[in-house]
This record gives structure tokens, sequence and C-alpha cells, in this order.
């Protein structure tokens, strides 16, 4: 049992000393020493716990943090995890695993995140990091601060996160550990065993100090999910066909039909595409950290950090897609409506099955150089070089398709799911009875020429699909994809702080500059084609027999397995593994003949580079303006210069000729912007008894827009419609198509101009970080070594927040980036047309975010203990009138986020409960302007003036989270002990929606994914 005197143990932390040292000196203490100190005894939770709130006491700032119990270990399996019990943070998951962090309900856009006090290099096209490629072994403590002072990166307005290397000198002894772990998703049946060993040594009569950590872990997860197309909004349905209207004579007898009827009664706002996906993930994680720390005497330290993780991905992917779309907009019908049930039917639509595999390999380096000295008595210099690169590595990528055409398919969209199947042509009549009834306008008795008919039993006439065949699924495309991602970031930062020794009331000043420069760096290589036999090689069987493959043959012929995935929501079975591989190998080397060494769109549309370069100075002091109230306050200046690249895309397949899609890709010029600013800030800190902490402070920071926000793109992927030469507003001649054209050809489209009311997808260069003025007061009661209580109210004065909004309408020359559109010579594109739907991130107007956090700890003398903390807050905010009109809430905040554990521990065993909470989030928007003067025609038929105009619907929510894990550790003895938990007993999903309206039925599910539960056993075995 450690024993530690609670008095030197507060020195210690807030010396940042050996606790042992000092636990050590001073052995033959008398009897009246004992009674006058008090003597505790922990470990396990109540350790970690009473560690952590003792290096809070001692900050600066008002902060959180989570610290390793008395074997040093973090109670969660990732630094991801082990945040979500501090206040006011909680967990993102990503399959299943934590992943982001949320700080006071601010999403992980507007929480920075550091490694040893430096940025870290990410992934992806956000700038928020994963943490869940950071085993927690391989960390000293996990730091989250949440009003920052000068001497601090202010790229965050929601909280600063920074993890800790293990440091020899805060363990304070040579220490050895090893860790054994083993996991078994429920979900995916499955084993993911872990191995760690990590470690302190003192070296050369201590003044080397090492801390060292190596892990490795095999995690393999599954993922169930339903989406709606990840790009595209809900869409408006009515009935193409209504009731028979009959002739009546005199007598009231019916005679013959002379009219259908359509009201707009039968209209419903439902989904366009849906979804169902399951993601097979096998990862593995290998972590290796190395802290070297050189202290030859009590004024000079030295230090060298290095972290090295690399992150092997392997997802086999399936994916079946409903595309009710195709016979809305396209050339089928919309069969039925039911405006009550919000059912709807359509013809002549697709079903896709699609087989993906992905593998890639993402390495992130991060080393830290740096030192610190005491030069004289007064003056202090500390000096930091960090490099951080990560880079992904994506090669070999291939999917495989299957679809049949021609299906008719029922949908219906809940809050919670969207229901789709394909219907038989009895099914259809089930619900639409009246089809029954001949209509004389077409032959055979074919009603409105879809191919159902009078006699449900006559199947003579119908050219319907038939998905029961498998020889209709049939091999139609196929997706091969290489890609790079590299992001670099070098930061350099000195301090030199001077202390003022002879003054009773100036503490000391300090000043310092820093600069980062960062590269990020985006190169894919797709091919997607429709494979066709004039491709292969001429003699090449394997080729010509591959591109014919259908479900019936890869299975009868080839010998491969065709069948519906174990534990997934699929209705039709997919090929295997073994068969896309096969398919992939046959005609790979077509590539090159069907897009004629072409990236095209899909390449291009991806790619892209950009800088940021950053030049920060500041200068703070702390002074004492009363007794035990001191106050830190001074000023940081940021300037910040920021350039991207990419291209133009306009993917236009549907004006195909000769087998060739027209689609169209031009660079952009590059883009870029600068921008500075001063952040002051002022806080209070002040003692009025030895247990009561009061803090105060009024600060400013930042957030900046992520890559794929502020990166320079343009695609327009979304049925482009042109319009012929002799079009005009009064008789428009705009389709999608070049077939609806009386004459065309690929000479002729270049007198036709791209018609008004298109779609395009556009990245916002111009926009600027939001800033935010943060108002912040806290009193924090540390009543006991046992009980802790903490009440902390915050408001926060955002102007120019960000946001991603659907659907805002303008023109060409008043978009963000100046478009080569005059380049383009396929068709017409003039500078003045206008845009019905441009999806883009803007800078709002302002926002305002009131909250209160608070935290209750208490630990019991029968073992057993409570760790508490809820966040209650609210938030407004205001846009351009001419996107959104009135009020939203802020994007990526979460009203109301909570945590409970409830445990029960002794000398040997502990058991806990730990529950998580956050309410739902607003993600995006949807233009729904005040202004009628700038609304443009769009060619699909919405009223611009009418309710389809105001896209509120269109706004996307993450549903509320709840989590419940149970954990249990036991000492064995003997520095062994073991541990079980289970996660997610809730069986939690993640969910996303649509806010809908009275045409939808209420909110339709945009996203759900299904994780399942999971268990892990392991074993500790302490070598000391």
């Amino acid at each position: 049992m450690k024993r530690w005197k609670f008095n030197a143990f507060v020195m210690a932390m807030a010396m940042n000393y050996p606790i042992h040292v000092i636990a050590a000196e001073d052995t033959e203490a008398t009897e009246e020493q004992e009674e006058q100190t008090e003597i505790i005894e922990v470990r396990g939770v109540q350790y970690s716990d009473q560690k952590a709130r003792l290096i809070e006491r001692d900050k600066k700032q008002f902060s959180s943090v989570v610290s390793t119990d008395d074997l040093g270990n973090f109670v969660d399996q990732n630094v991801a995890e082990s945040l979500r019990r501090m206040p006011g943070v909680t967990l993102q998951r990503s399959e299943g695993e934590g992943k982001f962090v949320t700080v006071r309900g601010l999403g992980p856009e507007f929480v920075s995140v550091s490694m040893n006090g430096s940025q870290m290099a990410g992934m992806g096209d956000e700038r928020k990091i994963g943490l869940d490629a950071l085993a927690g072994d391989a960390l000293g403590s996990i730091e989250v601060v949440k009003t920052l002072t000068p001497d601090m990166n202010l790229n965050s307005i929601g909280g600063a996160v920074n993890v800790n290397a293990i440091s020899a000198y805060e363990r304070g002894k040579n220490t050895l550990k090893l860790k054994l772990q083993d996991s078994y998703s429920e979900l995916r049946e499955a084993h993911s065993p872990k191995f760690t060993i990590d470690g302190t040594q003192f070296l050369f009569d201590k003044k080397v100090g090492l801390g060292f950590v190596v892990s490795t872990e095999k995690r393999s997860t599954v993922v169930n999910e339903q989406r709606h197309h990840s790009t595209n909004n809900m869409e408006f349905y009515q009935q193409d066909f209504g009731q028979p209207v009959f002739e009546v004579d005199d007598n009231g007898n019916l005679g013959d039909i002379i009219d259908y009827s359509v009201g707009e009664e039968n209209r419903i706002l439902a989904p366009q595409e849906y979804e169902i996906r399951q993601e097979l993930a096998d990862r593995t994680r290998n972590t290796a950290a190395l802290n070297v720390e050189y202290r030859p005497n009590d004024a000079n330290q030295f230090y060298v950090r290095g972290n090295y993780v690399e992150y092997t991905d392997e997802d086999v992917a399936y994916r079946e897609f409903y595309r009710f779309r195709a016979g809305s907009a396209g050339t089928g019908e919309t069969l039925y409506v039911n405006p009550d049930t919000k059912e709807f039917i359509m013809s002549d639509a697709d079903l896709q099955h699609q087989f993906f595999i992905q593998e890639s390999t993402k390495e992130t380096t991060t080393f830290n150089f740096g030192g610190k000295h005491q030069l004289r008595d007064a003056w202090t210099v500390n000096y930091d070089f960090t490099t951080s690169e990560a880079v992904e590595d994506a090669t070999g990528d291939r999917r495989v398709q299957f679809r049949e055409r021609d299906l008719i398919v029922y949908g219906q969209g809940h809050k919670d799911r969207i229901d789709a199947r394909i219907l038989t042509q009895d099914e259809v009549l089930d619900y639409r009875t009246d089809l029954q009834i001949i209509n004389p306008d077409y032959e055979n008795n074919d009603i409105y020429g879809i191919g159902l008919t009078k006699n449900p039993s006559s199947t003579s006439n119908v050219t319907r699909g038939d998905i029961n065949n498998p020889a209709n699924l049939e091999f139609d495309n196929v997706f091969l994809e290489g890609s790079n991602r590299t992001d670099e970031i070098k930061t350099f930062n000195l301090d030199v702080q001077y202390d003022f020794i002879d003054s009773d009331w100036f503490y000391y000043i300090k000043a310092g500059i820093a600069a980062s420069d960062r590269d990020h760096v985006t190169d894919k290589n797709r091919w997607s084609y429709e494979p066709e036999t004039s491709y292969c090689n001429d003699g090449d069987d394997t080729c010509i027999n591959a591109i014919g493959a259908n479900h019936q043959n890869i299975k009868e012929d080839f010998g491969f397995d065709v069948s519906i995935p174990k534990n997934s929501d699929f209705q039709y079975p997919f090929v295997s593994r073994d068969a896309l591989n096969y398919l992939v190998d046959a005609i790979e080397y077509t590539k090159d003949i069907a897009t004629e060494g072409k990236q095209g769109y899909v390449s291009l549309s991806n790619d892209y580079e950009l800088s940021e370069d950053t030049q920060e100075a500041y200068v703070m002091g702390e002074m004492e303006l009363a007794d035990r109230l001191t106050l830190i306050t001074g000023v940081r200046y940021v300037e910040t210069e920021y350039a991207s690249t990419g291209y133009m895309t306009i993917r236009n397949d549907e004006f195909a000729f000769a087998g060739s899609a027209l689609d169209v890709f031009q660079p952009l010029p590059q883009a870029s912007i600068k921008y500075s600013e001063f952040f002051p800030s002022m806080h209070l800190r002040y003692e009025p008894t030895e247990n009561l902490l009061v803090r105060g402070a009024i600060w400013t920071s930042y957030t900046r827009p992520s890559f794929k926000q502020s990166r320079a793109f343009a695609k327009m992927d979304d049925r482009v419609f042109l319009c012929s030469p002799t079009s005009t507003d009064e008789q428009p001649d705009c389709h999608d198509k070049p077939e609806e054209f009386a004459n065309y050809s690929a000479l002729d489209l270049q007198d036709y101009t791209l018609a008004p009311g298109n779609s395009i997808d556009i990245g916002n260069p111009n926009l600027i970080p939001m800033t935010a003025t943060n108002y912040d007061a806290s009193i924090s009661w540390y009543h006991s070594e046992d009980l802790f209580m903490e009440a902390a109210v915050f408001y926060k004065d955002i102007k120019n927040f960000i946001v991603d909004a659907r659907g805002i309408d303008g023109r060409f020359d008043t978009l963000p980036i100046s478009l080569p559109i005059n380049q383009v010579t396929e068709f017409i594109i003039p500078q003045e047309q206008t845009l019905a739907n441009i999806n883009m991130t803007i800078n709002g107007d302002s926002a305002k975010v009131l909250g209160i956090e608070l935290s209750y700890n208490q630990f019991f003398d029968s073992g057993f203990f409570i760790q508490s903390n809820a966040t209650l807050q609210s938030s407004e905010a205001t846009v351009d009138p001419t996107v959104r009109k009135g009020t939203i809430d802020l994007p990526e905040q979460a009203d109301v986020t909570a945590n409970l554990t409830i445990g029960w521990e002794n000398d040997d065993f502990n058991v806990r409960i730990i529950g998580n909470y956050r309410s739902d989030i607003l993600e995006e928007i949807g233009a729904c302007p005040d202004a009628t003067d700038s609304k443009v025609t769009v060619p699909n038929g919405v009223d611009p003036n009418g309710v389809d105009y105001c896209r509120v619907w269109s706004d996307q929510y993450q549903s509320n989270l709840k989590t419940i894990d149970f954990k249990a550790k036991y000492d064995v003895g003997g520095g062994l002990s073991v541990y079980f938990d289970a996660i997610n007993l809730t069986d939690n999903v993640d969910l996303r929606y649509f806010e809908g309206d009275a045409l939808s039925g209420g909110n339709i599910m945009y996203q759900r994914e299904e994780y399942g539960r999971t268990v892990q056993v392991g074993v500790n075995y302490k070598f000391y």
C-alpha cells in the first residue's frame, strides 16, 4: 500500500516535482508530526482522481485533467475515450470507437489538439485530430484547458486538448509495465488482441530520464449503416397519375374515362435515395514513443521526444443502393403517393450492389526538441521546435458494381430508418387499385404505358426488371483508386520570462514568439467506368467473360459464392471477395483504354494543395492585486497567410457520345487570403480559503475553417441541365439528357447553354476564422481528499461563425472563387447565369452561447464513489438574411452533455458503471432566404416563390447519444492485475436526420450507424 503525506503531495504537484522524493524525505518523523499531518492511503480510481484535481488546482488556466491510476493506467483504451469523463467533454464515435471530443457542447471543429504543447498533423479534410490513433498507455496525462492565456495557441473557441508523453521525472522512479488485452465485438463476432509495454528509467545519477512505450493492437469491427445519399437532399414527389375521372350521365351512371386528376394533396417530401451499408474493418495500430530528458543541474533541462503511430486499415464494404430518384427525375413515373403515410412507389428505378475493398496505411510522426534554462536568478528561457507529419497511402482500392434497372420500388421515410423494397406487379396493384381500370390511351391494356395491366395474372406485356432473377444483376461498373495524402506542420516556440524576485506584487512578465508552417496535399487517382468487351485485348476470353458477368454465372460458371453478408440488413446477395478480385484482375488493364489515359472528373475533383503560414507574438504578466488574489493579463497577435489550389469539375456523363462522357475539368487559379488580429485576455484567481478557489476570465480566441470548407474546388455532379439555343424564359427547352433534344451531337452542344438553376458544390477560400470573446467564472470547493465540487458559468460571443449551408441561390460572378468557365468549350456558361442550389460553407454573422458546468466527485469510507458532471447551455446564431432568415442554433453545439460514474473500490478491487449523454446537434442548414427578388427558375420544376425554396426541412441534425459502459479491475497481487470492460451496453446507434416538415411527416433519417457491444479483458503486470 502506498502512503503519501497529503500536504507534501499538494506541494509536489504544484512544483512538478517527483512525489516519491518528498514522500521519502524525513522518514524519522515523530508521532507528533504524524498527528499534525493527515495521512491518506489511496490507489486506483481515487488516486487518479486526486492526482487530477491537484494538477487542475495548480494550473494558471481553468482546466480539466485525466491522470493515470496507481499502476500508471488510464481507465480507457484510447485518448478520446479517456477524455469523455471530464466536465463538459463528450465523445464522438466512429465505427464504434471513440475518436473526437467535444468541449462544453462545442464540436471537434472548435477544439484544438496538441501533443506536448505543439500542434499535431492529421488525416482527412478536417482539422480535427482523431485521437483513436493514440493508445492511452502511450501518455502520461491528458489536459483540457477551457480558458486560454496569451502564451497558448488560441486556435480554439471550445477548448484545447494537450496530451503529454510519459516522463521519468513525473513518475519519479524506474518503472516497467506489461499489458495484454483481448476485445470481442458482438456484432463482428471477432477478437481484437492488444499488447503494450511501457516504462521509465533513470540514468547517470538521475541526470537522464527515459520514458518509453511500445504498443500494438489488431482491432476488428463491423458497422451496419443505413443512409440517404451523402450529397443529396430529399425531394418532392407528386403522383404522376391520379384517380380516373369518368363521364357521368343524367342518371349517375359512369361512362368513359375523360381525365386523371392529380392534386396538391398527393405531394410529399421524401428520400430520393436509400443506401444500406456494412463495413468490416480490420485495423492494426502500432505505437512507439520515446521521451529523453536531460537535467544536468537544477537550472537546465533538455528534451527530445518522439512519437510514431502506424495505422493500417483494411475495409471491406458492401453497399446496396435503391435509387428512387431515377423514377421521379428520369424516364419513369411516380406511380403512387400517400400523403397520410408518406409512402411512395416509383417506376424505372435502379438497384445497385457495390462491393469495396479499401486498404490504407497512415503514419503520424511527431518530434519535439527543446529545453528550459534558468539564467541567473530571474530569467527563464523555454524553446521548442516540433515537426509533425501525417502520411496516408491508399493504393489498390477497388470496387465492382452490379445493377438491375427498370424496377418498381416502394419507399417510406422515418426518423430512424428508411423503408425500401422492390415490388412485383401484383404488389403495386395492391396499393393502386385504380390501375386495374383500362386506360384506352394505351394498347394491350397497358396502364399508363408502364407495363401494368388490367389482369394482374397476365405478364405477357410486362417489361419491368426482375430482381429475383440472378442473371439480371449484371456487372456494369468498376472503380479503381489510389490516393496519397500528406499533412506536415513545423512549429517553433520561444518564451522568455523575467521574475520580479524583490517585488511584493508583480510576479513576472513573459513574452514569446511562435511560427508555424503547414502544407497539406491530397492526390487521388480514380478510374470509374462501365467495362465493355471492346476494351479487352484480342483473344482475352478471361476479360471478355468477366465483363459479361452476372450473379448467376458468377456462381454457376466461375464457382464463386453469392450470398447475403452475415449480421447485415441487406435484402439481396453479394458476390464474394474472391469474385471481386477475379473481376478486377481480369479487366484492370482496360482502364487506360476506357478513360483514354485521362484522370477525369472523379480524380481531379478531390485533388488539392494548400499552405498555411502563421506568425504569432505575445506578452503577458502576473501580479497580486490583493491577498490571495492574482491577475494574469496580456495579448497575443496572430497573422495567417493561407493559399489553396484545386479544380473545377463538371460531371456531365448523361451527355455521352461514342461511349465517352462529356466531363469537364479545369484547374483553378490559386486562391489566397491573409488576415491578422490581436487577442487580449485577463484571468483572475482568488483563494479566499485553503479549500476554495475562485476563477474569472475574459479572453479571446478563434477557430479556423477546415480544409474541406476552405480548399479551392468547384464541382457539379448532380443532373447538369443544358438549354438549347432556341430556349427562352417563356418557352424553356432545357434537359439533362441529349436524347431529350430534337437533334444533338457533341458539336451541336457547343451552342447550348448551362441552364439556370443548376447545382454546384464549392469551396470557400475567402472564409475567415470565427472569433470569440469568452467570459468565464468558476468556483471550486476542495472540501477534502474525498469530496470535490465545482460550478462554472460561461458566455461566448462569437463573430463570423462558420456554417455549412445548402441551397443558396446566386450567380457565377458572385461565387467566392473565380471559376474559369470561359475556358469551357463543350457548352456555354454565362458569367451572369443563375444557380438555385449552391452548397458551400459561409461565415455567419454572430452567435451567442451561454452555459453552466457542474461537477461533483465524492469518495465514501465504504468504498462507494460518484464522479459526475453536467453542462447545460443554449445558443443563438444569425446568418446573412439572403441565406437564412431568423435565428438558428449554433452548429456543432449541444444543449446538454452529462457524464456519470458510479462505482465501488477497495484495496484490491474496483467496479464502475459509466454513463454518457449528449443532446441533439445541428450540423448543416438549408437555405431559407428573407428576400424574394433573387429567386431563380429551377429546371426540375421547384417553385422558386413557394414553400419549396425555403429549405428548413433540409437542416441536418445529429441525434442525442446515450451510452452505458461497465468496467471492473482486480489486483491479484505481486504486481499483477486483471480487468474486464463491457462497452456500449445500451447498444447505442449514431443517428443523423433531416429536420423535415409536414410534407415529410416530420424528421427523416439521413444516416444511422450501428456498431454493437464490445467486451474486453486484459492483464497488467508491474515489474516494480
